[in-house]
């Protein structure tokens, strides 16, 4: 073969190879293309139809110019409605905590009775100062095509004497479901609906629940919304779906009332400015965590019993608990507190005698060894310990996050005056007071913006090298300046028993603790010298 002809060989060689590489990398870059998910958006805004009932977007004339696909409501299934109660926790367990003698251990007795649509459901008698979270359901077939439902709760306490047994009516509402948006009104209470997980936060029970109706593809999202607003498939489950690849699935950003088509930053956006953004709610949705609620949650640890023979757990006993989350309910917040019940806290610490100083390691061992590092930044933590009274961050991101609340004799006998916590009622309120205490520092209430809070001059603390007229007098200076500052940050007040913040209407000098409150404290500042309880 002539050098001529091996040369063109040659040439046409290196063409093939080369138009095999390109024909190559075409080839992967149209898969690579295809294998990206589309992000789907929608042609016209979809925010204001998405959280209204039928009957108010026909009133304010946001269907004008609208297409309606299908006006059916649900043509693929039988219609039913359903109503969840997630969650029932009775108020007022301070006023029962107050009284003297053995009334604190009774345990309030009620139930509750709905009416769905003419179908009546009843439940089982609840004793127990909050139900925790639950999924109690009731499902009632309704007339194929109804528009609306409606729905009423009442609850009744069980009151008994010697001679009869009756129900007493304490808390009700009524609402109007939308079959074709999914969405109600109702009593001007409630809160949800429009959008999201409703809640009633009345005079005698805090209430929690939710609405649903059948639906053929089991996503959640009704089939009138899905074929003529969102314009997603009725028959396919868009539940864990993620259309706009914001990170939130669809049936999640529909119910809380964001658009699943449009794409939203969920991980900066903090609606009620708790410190918990979208995404850590939808993480905490079992535990009925609200983006437009604002939410605390504190996971608590205990500690074992001390040795010997009548020595006791130190746990955060269920009545603290209950005064403390009225107190917040008070003021619309929701505190959640994982004692086990959320699987995450509940767990007993190895028993420790000495004091936990706030900065002594033991404090920071049990953060990194006891609460996970998912819930650093999301919840709180708060120990249960024989000696300790602070809240002090406890790694080097210095988040104000950890609390300690001291279980012990001394802390009951001492700290406590005119009348020492010698009793179970009393030794619950202290404890109580001592959460709420610490759990202050961790929401921005501080001595450096309010000097009335942990006040050392009215317990006579740090004044050792002052003469002692000269002490007694600074101290009843101070009190007397402070005494209308009715609030547990408080020394002296919290020595007497004063649970929750005040609120600034008690006269001179007093400050209003709410007003000044930062939920998102405890995540963003850093350590300054907090004095703790004794």
């Amino acid at each position: 073969m002539n050098k001529n002809n091996m040369l063109l060989l040659l040439i046409i060689a290196i063409v093939v190879i080369l138009v095999s590489i390109f024909g190559y990398y075409q080839l992967t870059q149209v898969d690579e293309k295809d294998d990206e998910p589309e992000v789907l958006e929608p042609t016209i805004s979809l925010a204001p139809l998405m959280n209204k009932t039928y009957r108010q977007l026909l009133q304010s004339g946001l269907l004008d110019g609208l297409e309606i696909v299908d006006d059916r409501i649900s043509p693929l299934t039988n219609q039913a409605v359903s109503l969840e109660i997630t969650r029932i926790r009775k108020k007022g367990i301070d006023d029962q905590m107050r009284v003297i003698g053995n009334a604190w251990k009774k345990q309030p007795v009620y139930y509750f009775e709905a009416v769905i649509d003419d179908g009546e459901w009843k439940s089982h008698e609840i004793n127990t100062w909050d139900t925790g979270y639950v999924g109690w359901e009731a499902f009632r077939d309704v007339n194929d095509e109804l528009e609306e439902c409606t729905i009423e709760v009442k609850i009744y306490e069980i009151q008994k004497n010697f001679f009869k047994t009756q129900s007493i009516e304490k808390e009700s509402f009524s609402l109007v479901y939308c079959l074709r948006t999914g969405r109600w009104t109702g009593d001007n209470r409630l809160e949800g609906g429009l959008p999201g997980t409703g809640y009633l936060n009345g005079e005698n029970y805090e209430i929690w629940f939710d609405v649903h109706q059948s639906d053929y593809d089991g996503d959640g999202i009704p089939y009138w919304m899905e074929v003529n607003i969102l314009g997603t498939d009725p028959t396919v489950d868009d539940r864990y779906q993620d259309a706009d690849l914001d990170g939130l699935p669809t049936a999640w950003e529909w119910k809380w009332g964001f658009c699943p088509l449009t794409w939203d930053n969920h991980a900066a956006i903090d609606i009620s400015n708790d410190g918990l953004s979208n995404i850590d709610k939808y993480n905490l949705a079992k535990w009925g965590a609200n983006p437009y609620r604002q939410d605390i949650y504190v996971e608590v640890d205990f500690m074992e019993k001390a040795p010997g023979l009548f020595s006791k757990d130190h746990v955060f006993h269920e009545e603290s608990k209950q005064m403390v989350m009225d107190k917040f309910a008070e003021q619309g917040i929701t505190l959640h507190v994982d004692d086990g019940c959320m699987g995450g806290g509940g767990e007993f610490l190895k028993y420790h005698e000495e004091y936990i100083s706030q900065e002594g390691g033991i404090g920071s061992e049990y953060y990194k060894y006891h609460f996970a590092d998912d819930r650093k930044g999301v919840f709180r933590y708060g120990i249960i310990v024989h000696s300790a009274g602070w809240a002090h961050p406890q790694n080097y991101k210095l988040q104000y996050d950890v609390i300690s609340v001291p279980d012990n004799k001394n802390f009951y006998k001492n700290v406590f005056f005119p009348i020492p916590a010698v009793t179970a009622r009393l030794q619950r309120i202290a404890m109580a007071c001592a959460f709420m205490h610490e759990l202050g520092h961790t929401l921005g209430l501080r001595g450096e913006t309010n000097p009335g809070i942990d006040n050392t001059t009215q317990i006579g603390r740090g004044m050792e090298d002052v003469p002692f007229f000269q002490s007694m007098k600074l101290q009843r200076e101070a009190r007397a300046y402070w005494s209308n500052y009715k609030s547990v940050m408080n020394y002296d007040q919290f020595g007497k028993y004063v649970l929750g913040y005040s609120d600034g209407t008690n006269g001179e000098n007093d400050v209003d603790d709410w007003s000044m409150i930062d939920l998102t404290y405890f995540k963003t500042h850093e350590p300054d010298g907090v004095e703790g309880i004794p």
